[in-house]
């Protein structure tokens, strides 16, 4: 390329920059926001003699200035980011899961892990508390020296509770996740795992009115599809009875949200399109262990703190539509922006027993979020065949 062109070239990416850092991308609109300002071309198109239409004359026949952002409020479309932000939360196993379950026996596996996490109120999303259980049955096998194989199976649920009304998002799933992994030496080994879920969500959002009229609950039962992956590098140096630990690592996790229509007749029922959320992220923890002898077995508390950076779950805009607007009007909102970089610190004791018996217990605690926290308590045990 000439000389010239490769200056005309840099010129034009400098001016692209310059414009780009002089105009920043235009502030997040909430769904209240969005519909406050449509409302009116929504009503003006609502079917004859429906409930939209019914509604839609008693906002603009308020005497309330405020009638409009009222209803927009009572229509909770904030909600909505919320139900896909479940869907966001870590699902991969964990790293003590991975460590119990890659043993070099044939065994069985069994665990059940609960989490807790809530999300405060913003502008753009409500707020919420949640909670998941997970039910863990799984296969590890030793194939070859060095390798390891493993199999689980699966069964998820989720409750989400927003805050401040009765709107609510449940979800059921159930899925297999295969784990592989394979010492390169007496201190590396390289592990991966690739599962698949699928499910249901149980979506419930509480209409109210103006005009003081009862709230009625818009309900849809969209299905869902899982599918998530990681690999990482594990590392791990003896010092007598202690153990140091290293680990980096990258988790990826894709949730499709079926389309819906919700049903419940207050006027306002949706239209809401597929939804995809991904994540994708990169983690490096240290971790110190150590192996106490008692006289039942061997005691290996291990402690774990690690670092995570968000590479996607990037903000996005959601367009819905009211099922009696015959013009089919899209009101476009925001969904928040995801917490790129947070800290986590995971404690946990592995219990080794007689008779190829072993269990471990596990608490983790996530510190560094702008709007939620997260904790999880697990426990699992493995028998060897």
């Amino acid at each position: 390329m000439p000389r010239q062109a490769v200056a005309r070239s840099a010129a034009l990416l400098v001016a692209v920059t310059t414009a780009l850092a002089a105009h920043p991308a235009p502030a997040q609109q909430s769904g209240t926001a969005a519909l406050a300002a449509q409302l009116d071309q929504v009503c003006a198109s609502a079917a004859v003699g429906s409930a939209l239409a019914s509604r839609c004359a008693t906002i603009l026949a308020s005497p309330d200035p405020n009638a409009r952002l009222i209803a927009a409020d009572h229509n909770d479309l904030e909600e909505l980011p919320g139900a896909g932000r479940a869907a966001a939360k870590d699902q991969w196993p964990s790293r003590q899961e991975v460590d119990t379950l890659l043993t070099p026996k044939l065994a069985l596996f069994f665990s059940v892990d609960h989490d807790r996490a809530a999300r405060r109120d913003d502008a753009i999303e409500a707020a919420f508390d949640a909670d998941s259980t997970t039910f863990t049955a799984g296969l590890d096998w030793h194939p070859a020296t060095r390798w390891q194989l493993g199999l689980t199976l699966n069964r998820s649920h989720e409750n989400q509770q927003f805050r401040g009304s009765a709107g609510r998002t449940q979800a059921d799933a159930t899925g297999l996740i295969a784990v592989t992994s394979v010492d390169l030496d007496d201190h590396f080994s390289l592990n991966g795992y690739f599962g698949k879920f699928r499910g249901s969500q149980d979506i419930r959002r509480v209409v109210s009115f103006v005009d003081n009229s009862t709230p009625i609950a818009e309900t849809a039962s969209p299905d869902l599809d899982r599918t998530l992956g990681g690999i990482g590098l594990d590392a791990n140096f003896a010092r007598g009875s202690l153990t140091w630990l290293g680990s980096l690592g990258f988790d990826g996790a894709s949730t499709t949200i079926d389309g819906y229509t919700e049903t419940g007749g207050s006027g306002f029922d949706l239209i809401v399109p597929q939804r995809v959320v991904s994540t994708r992220r990169g983690r490096f923890e240290l971790g110190l262990s150590d192996a106490v002898s008692t006289g039942w077995g061997v005691w290996q508390p291990q402690l774990r703190v690690g670092l995570i950076h968000e590479f996607g779950n990037d903000a996005r805009t959601l367009g819905v539509r009211f099922v009696d607007d015959t013009n089919g009007t899209v009101v476009r909102f925001d969904t928040g922006a995801p917490d790129r970089d947070w800290a986590q610190a995971t404690l946990s004791s592995t219990f080794v027993l007689p008779h190829g018996n072993s269990g471990f217990i596990t608490i983790g605690r996530e510190f560094g979020h702008s709007t939620s926290t997260a904790t999880t308590f697990a426990i699992g045990w493995r028998v060897e065949l």
